[in-house]
């Protein structure tokens, strides 16, 4: 089959990502979003002087946020506390920020573009993992693209966007190497190097990048079949070429904040700390609600903002939305759990088999796995990992309990729940083709529930 006709379920995901989330850009009030009009003051400083902003001590303003549903004339010109950001993103916007004269409207919409890449390079992951099974992506890319509160923040404007599409464009990037051995050459082993340079100079969230690409060279590196094509570079000159060229692009970046800030604060982020003076910190929280109450707040308000806590994190979703949510949350887990332990069964009932012959016919994802889609789910899981222990480090300082801080492990999720699911109708395979479109369906519903009955009224709009 033609692999554009194969590939058709993504464009349909595609296209109900970019109605809906016009509609979040259009309809959301001006300012509705976390941080929004600190990012939106970081290009706009940047389009008058011609300079990257740097911060400062009058940056921030206690007070001033979280912006209320109901608070109109807000001065968003002093909000500028994300000065410290790298700049690359804002670079990029400049262009149709000077093009309509700073219109929130179109901002939004670059930044949903951006966003588009996410979804693609969600849907081609677990594609490259799974090539017979592209239902598989079909389902991971549909709850990538619709799941609400991901949507509502692809379509508002902030560096979130670019900072997810690099970050999974180097996923793809080292599934591929680990999927086929023939893809670890210099040249691709350099534009993976480049991807991850240009996190650097991104966002810090996206730092997880150089982790993600190196455990993805030394997985590629531990192919035991012989190469397709040639002799691939060592581990050891491949992990050189990574560090070093990355390295290379973000180096300017790291001496100017050292020069700017002093110290070792090559992120800027020591100096962000010492401006935002007033945020809740965790020590703070300790000492109020104690060791139980942090992490149970930390725990319910995670969940809740994950799947939808919109506007500055004021507009929560009625209680039996998120106790559907809940259930469906739980029943995924359980699946997953269940298609875990059933591939781990087989493998050991089936070990003698795998021993007498080789043939594709023993691999499915419902029964056994390839050691390539072994190693590749490991990565997966090791960028939900990587992903956990940054949000959990932030949280040791400030109190952020938000869900999306999670989003870099948006596609391992996706991916999890696209197999437990699947999992249940591995049987009944025609219904499992189709388990991606119910998914769209459902949540496209949801989303535009949520947005003309909970998140419009709650703004007053």
């Amino acid at each position: 089959m033609d692999a554009h006709r194969r590939h058709w379920p993504l464009a349909v995901i595609v296209v109900a990502y970019l109605v809906l989330g016009s509609l979040f850009a259009l309809r959301t009030s001006a300012w509705q979003n976390p941080d929004e009009p600190a990012h939106y003051n970081y290009t706009r400083q940047f389009v008058r002087s011609g300079n990257i902003p740097i911060i400062e001590s009058d940056d921030w303003v206690a007070g001033l946020v979280p912006i209320g549903p109901d608070v109109r004339d807000v001065p968003v010109e002093r909000m500028t506390y994300e000065d410290h950001q790298p700049p690359l993103f804002y670079l990029l916007s400049a262009p149709v920020f000077v093009i309509t004269d700073g219109g929130l409207v179109a901002l939004r919409l670059f930044t949903l573009l951006i966003g588009t890449l996410v979804v693609a390079f969600a849907y081609f992951t677990v594609a490259t993992i799974f090539p017979a099974h592209l239902y598989l992506a079909a389902f991971a890319a549909a709850f990538t693209a619709l799941l609400p509160q991901h949507l509502a923040i692809m379509s508002s404007y902030n560096n979130d966007a670019l900072s997810e599409a690099l970050l999974a464009l180097v996923v793809l990037l080292s599934i591929r190497m680990i999927m086929k051995r023939s893809a670890l050459t210099t040249q691709r082993l350099a534009v993976l190097a480049i991807i991850v340079g240009l996190c650097f100079i991104t966002k810090a969230q996206a730092y997880l990048a150089l982790p993600v690409a190196l455990l993805g060279v030394f997985l590629a590196t531990r192919h035991t079949d012989a190469p397709d094509t040639g002799e691939p570079p060592s581990l050891l000159s491949s992990v050189l070429v990574v560090l070093g060229l990355s390295a290379l692009i973000g180096l300017p970046w790291w001496v100017r904040s050292i020069r700017l800030y002093g110290g070792a604060d090559f992120l800027g982020l020591q100096r962000h700390n010492e401006v935002v003076v007033g945020q809740p910190t965790t020590v703070e929280w300790l000492a109020e609600y104690g060791l139980g109450g942090v992490l149970s707040r930390l725990l319910q308000t995670t969940f809740q903002s994950f799947w939808g806590q919109f506007g500055w994190m004021s507009i929560p979703l009625d209680r039996r939305i998120y106790l559907a949510l809940l259930v469906f949350t739980l029943v995924s887990a359980a699946l997953f759990l269940a298609w875990w332990i059933h591939g781990h069964a087989a493998r050991r009932q089936l070990s003698r088999q795998m021993r007498a012959r080789a043939d594709d016919a023993l691999y499915s994802p419902y029964l056994l796995l390839t050691a390539q889609q072994s190693r590749a789910l490991t990565l997966l899981a090791s960028v939900a990992l990587f992903t956990l222990l940054a949000y959990a480090w932030y949280n040791l300082q400030f109190v952020q309990h938000q869900g999306r801080y999670l989003y870099p492990a948006l596609i391992p999720i996706a991916t999890a729940v696209a197999l437990g699911w699947s999992f249940l109708f591995s049987r009944r395979e025609a219904i499992g083709r189709w388990l991606w479109l119910a998914l769209l369906i459902g949540l496209a519903a949801l989303d535009a529930y949520l947005l003309f009955r909970v998140i419009l009224p709650g703004m007053g709009a």
